[in-house]
């Protein structure tokens, strides 16, 4: 793969994949890898075009987890879910995968803006929902939720927009534990469900505690849990009881608080069931 230079250096913009796609320009790069807008070389399509930089390509585990994203994604048909189009190797061994071309914005750039309206709250929040549990339904964990990983697209005028869940790459099938070797921990420390954290075939449960954390940083424009140090969320997210959404915003409605609560239970059984339980709540309010 050709080195990940900064972006007057970049080489890509006008390159082909697999002879099927012309990257066009750059969007956004990261410690992982850049993302591109570039369009079928036939149809013209517009899409985003995500290419792993060198050291990630060159490590076996990334580049597992990599094929899987774009294995468990394409599977998981949404309008909840981006899109996956094509994934496959460049000519120098990296890997790139083809996805859907998003306008809009993270929820992390939402939730940075302050407590959100409990109407969007909830109305985004059964989106994300409905989104997890297509994904729960096909057997497949997410394990890094967080508003980076929730994509909110730009809807018609006076619309919402749609809520799309991002970033299936340290996702696991539960039928295949050949991916995950003993002792990770992957994931965000702000939002590890306390088993995640001693367990690392945590179950369903822990994207729900996740969404808890989400749904609590929506509503209250903090996460539950704030430290100095990753050690130091570990221990809250084990040991420390959240504060209550209404103590931080009078304006979170009382049953979207009992929601959220029950999300962030320590223990999983005492969690809701799953993600359909949730769907059922957030539709009611």
């Amino acid at each position: 793969m050709a080195p990940m230079t900064s972006p007057l250096t970049d080489s890509w913009p006008g390159r082909q994949l697999d002879g099927r796609w012309r990257v066009l320009e750059l969007l956004s790069h990261g410690a992982m890898g850049r993302v591109y807008r570039a369009e079928h070389l036939g149809l013209g399509q517009q899409v985003a075009v995500k290419v792993l930089n060198d050291t990630a390509s060159a490590d076996e585990g990334f580049r597992q987890r990599f094929r899987r994203e774009a294995k468990n994604a394409a599977a998981l048909t949404h309008p909840n879910i981006i899109e996956i189009h094509d994934h496959g190797e460049t000519p120098d061994g990296g890997l790139f995968m083809v996805m859907e071309l998003l306008r809009g914005r993270p929820l992390a750039d939402l939730v940075a803006a302050g407590p959100m309206n409990p109407a969007d709250v909830c109305a985004f929040g059964l989106q994300i929902a409905t989104g997890l549990a297509r994904a729960h339904d096909f057997d497949v964990l997410h394990r890094d939720l967080k508003p980076d990983n929730i994509f909110i697209c730009d809807g018609a005028p006076g619309t919402r927009g749609t809520a799309k869940l991002l970033d299936f790459g340290i996702g696991r099938s539960l039928g295949d534990s050949r991916l995950t070797n003993a002792g990770e921990i992957f994931g965000t420390p702000q939002y590890m469900a306390p088993e995640r954290l001693t367990n690392i075939d945590a179950g369903a449960s822990a994207d729900l505690y996740a969404l808890g954390c989400i749904f609590f940083e929506m509503i209250t424009g903090r996460p539950p849990f704030e430290a100095q140090e990753i050690t130091g969320y570990f221990i809250k997210h084990m040991q420390e009881p959240p504060p209550r959404p209404s103590s931080l915003n009078p304006a979170c409605p009382r049953r979207l608080e009992e929601l959220i609560l029950a999300l962030l239970e320590k223990k999983p059984e005492q969690r809701p069931v799953d993600a359909h339980a949730l769907i059922h709540v957030l539709r009611e309010l």
